[in-house]
């Protein structure tokens, strides 16, 4: 779904307008000075809506439509929640007005509407011919009000936002991929003045409402694996959202459940690190038995990595032993072997389910985009990580090669 502000030639919804108010003279009071909406799906309009403004921080929802053929699909209520976001910046209520029919005044009270007052006999005054609704005569126009809390929607966008931008850095989204969502997510619900300041594990993001108060959140997102899927399913959601397409409650049940989105199963883990250090050996002129080899012992060295993953062991341990192992099962192998084999061919293919290859790209897009800070902080982390692999193969060559005579 996607909805527009129509600025010219309103006219040209002049028949669907008549379905709500069928006196076109009637309409014609309010379409000229009113803001008019339509929603839109496949390219056609299903809904339109008019709001004219009144004094004092209130509008008055005069006039709202669906297509005969459209109607029950909930597009009239998700184009008044719109439009409740839309001024709840500029007005504290909103009114709308309608006949003494039952079925209308319910739809309205499930859109948050509540009693306000009655213009006896309104219909009958002020319009030609009777007007019927399920068999009603309708006669008095009941009005209805809501209340636009723009303070505590403030909040909740700015807070949703902040929430989808950890979940995108937490899981290796880059810098400017987290500012673009927030600013998008702040501008379909109608925070404009909004400014934040994103490094590699933190968010800052202030907003102002418009009676020029400050609110500002402040979040640590520490360094974490990554997780590539739930930054696509985040990067989906605020498409959708940018697009108009998802309400601001329904944005946080979605981003709730993306943030649970499990990791791959254990096993499948085990055998892409094993297909990775294969392949990468193959790439890396390994032979083929190196590559073999390689292959298994990149399930095994995978094996440890969820292991010390699932005890939260220090990266540095994980690493350096990461390291070690790998040396030990090549020079195992290479010793009892009856083929002649390359250990450096085992080894750099093993080793490469440790490499932290998607923190060192991000880190280079991130200087690439002036995010010098954050950039500098990944990439030293990614080069920290080199060293800690460095020193376990180092260490248990310098042995291998100190204490049983080397090659």
């Amino acid at each position: 779904m996607e909805i527009q502000q129509i600025i010219d030639n309103k006219k040209e919804y002049l028949d669907l307008l008549l379905q709500a108010d069928p006196q076109e003279d009637m309409i014609d009071r309010y379409l000229d000075t009113g803001d008019m909406f339509a929603l839109y799906e496949n390219g056609i309009v299903q809904t339109v809506a008019v709001v004219v403004l009144l004094k004092n921080r209130k509008c008055e929802l005069k006039n709202i439509a669906t297509r005969e053929d459209a109607q029950g699909h909930g597009y009239a209520k998700y184009l008044i929640h719109y439009l409740c976001e839309h001024y709840s910046s500029q007005c504290d209520f909103m009114y709308v007005g309608t006949g003494n029919c039952r079925k209308s005044i319910g739809f309205y009270e499930k859109c948050g509407f509540v009693n306000s007052h009655i213009l006896a006999g309104f219909f009958v005054d002020n319009y030609r011919e009777p007007i019927y609704e399920d068999g009603i005569q309708l006669t008095d126009m009941v009005y209805l009000k809501k209340k636009l809390d723009s303070e505590v929607d403030l909040k909740k966008v700015l807070d949703f936002a902040l929430d989808a931008g950890s979940i995108l850095l937490k899981n290796g989204g880059e810098i400017f991929r987290v500012d673009e969502t927030i600013f998008h997510i702040c501008n379909r619900f109608h925070v404009d003045k909004v400014d934040t300041f994103t490094l590699s594990h933190a968010i800052i993001i202030s907003a102002e409402n418009h009676e020029g108060e400050v609110y500002t959140r402040v979040r640590n997102v520490p360094l974490s694996s990554t997780h590539l899927g739930i930054v696509a399913e985040v990067n989906a959601l605020s498409r959708e959202i940018a697009s108009g397409k998802v309400g601001l409650d329904e944005a946080i049940a979605r981003l709730e459940q993306i943030e649970k989105i499990p990791p791959k199963k254990d096993y499948f883990q085990i055998l892409a690190a094993g297909v990775g250090s294969g392949c990468f050996g193959l790439l890396l002129k390994a032979g083929v038995e190196e590559s073999l080899i390689a292959f298994v012992i990149g399930c095994i060295l995978y094996v440890w990595v969820l292991t010390a993953k699932k005890h939260h062991i220090s990266k540095i341990i994980m690493n350096i032993v990461g390291g070690v192992l790998i040396t030990i099962l090549a020079i195992g192998v290479m010793q009892i072997s009856s083929v002649p084999l390359k250990l450096d061919g085992m080894i750099i293919g093993s080793i490469m389910p440790l490499i932290p290859g998607v923190a060192f790209v991000s880190a280079i897009r991130d200087i690439a985009d002036s995010d010098f800070l954050s950039g500098t902080v990944r990439m030293i982390d990614a080069v920290l990580v080199f060293v800690y692999i460095a020193i376990g193969v180092g260490f248990t060559l310098g042995l291998y090669n100190n204490i049983w005579g080397g090659f």
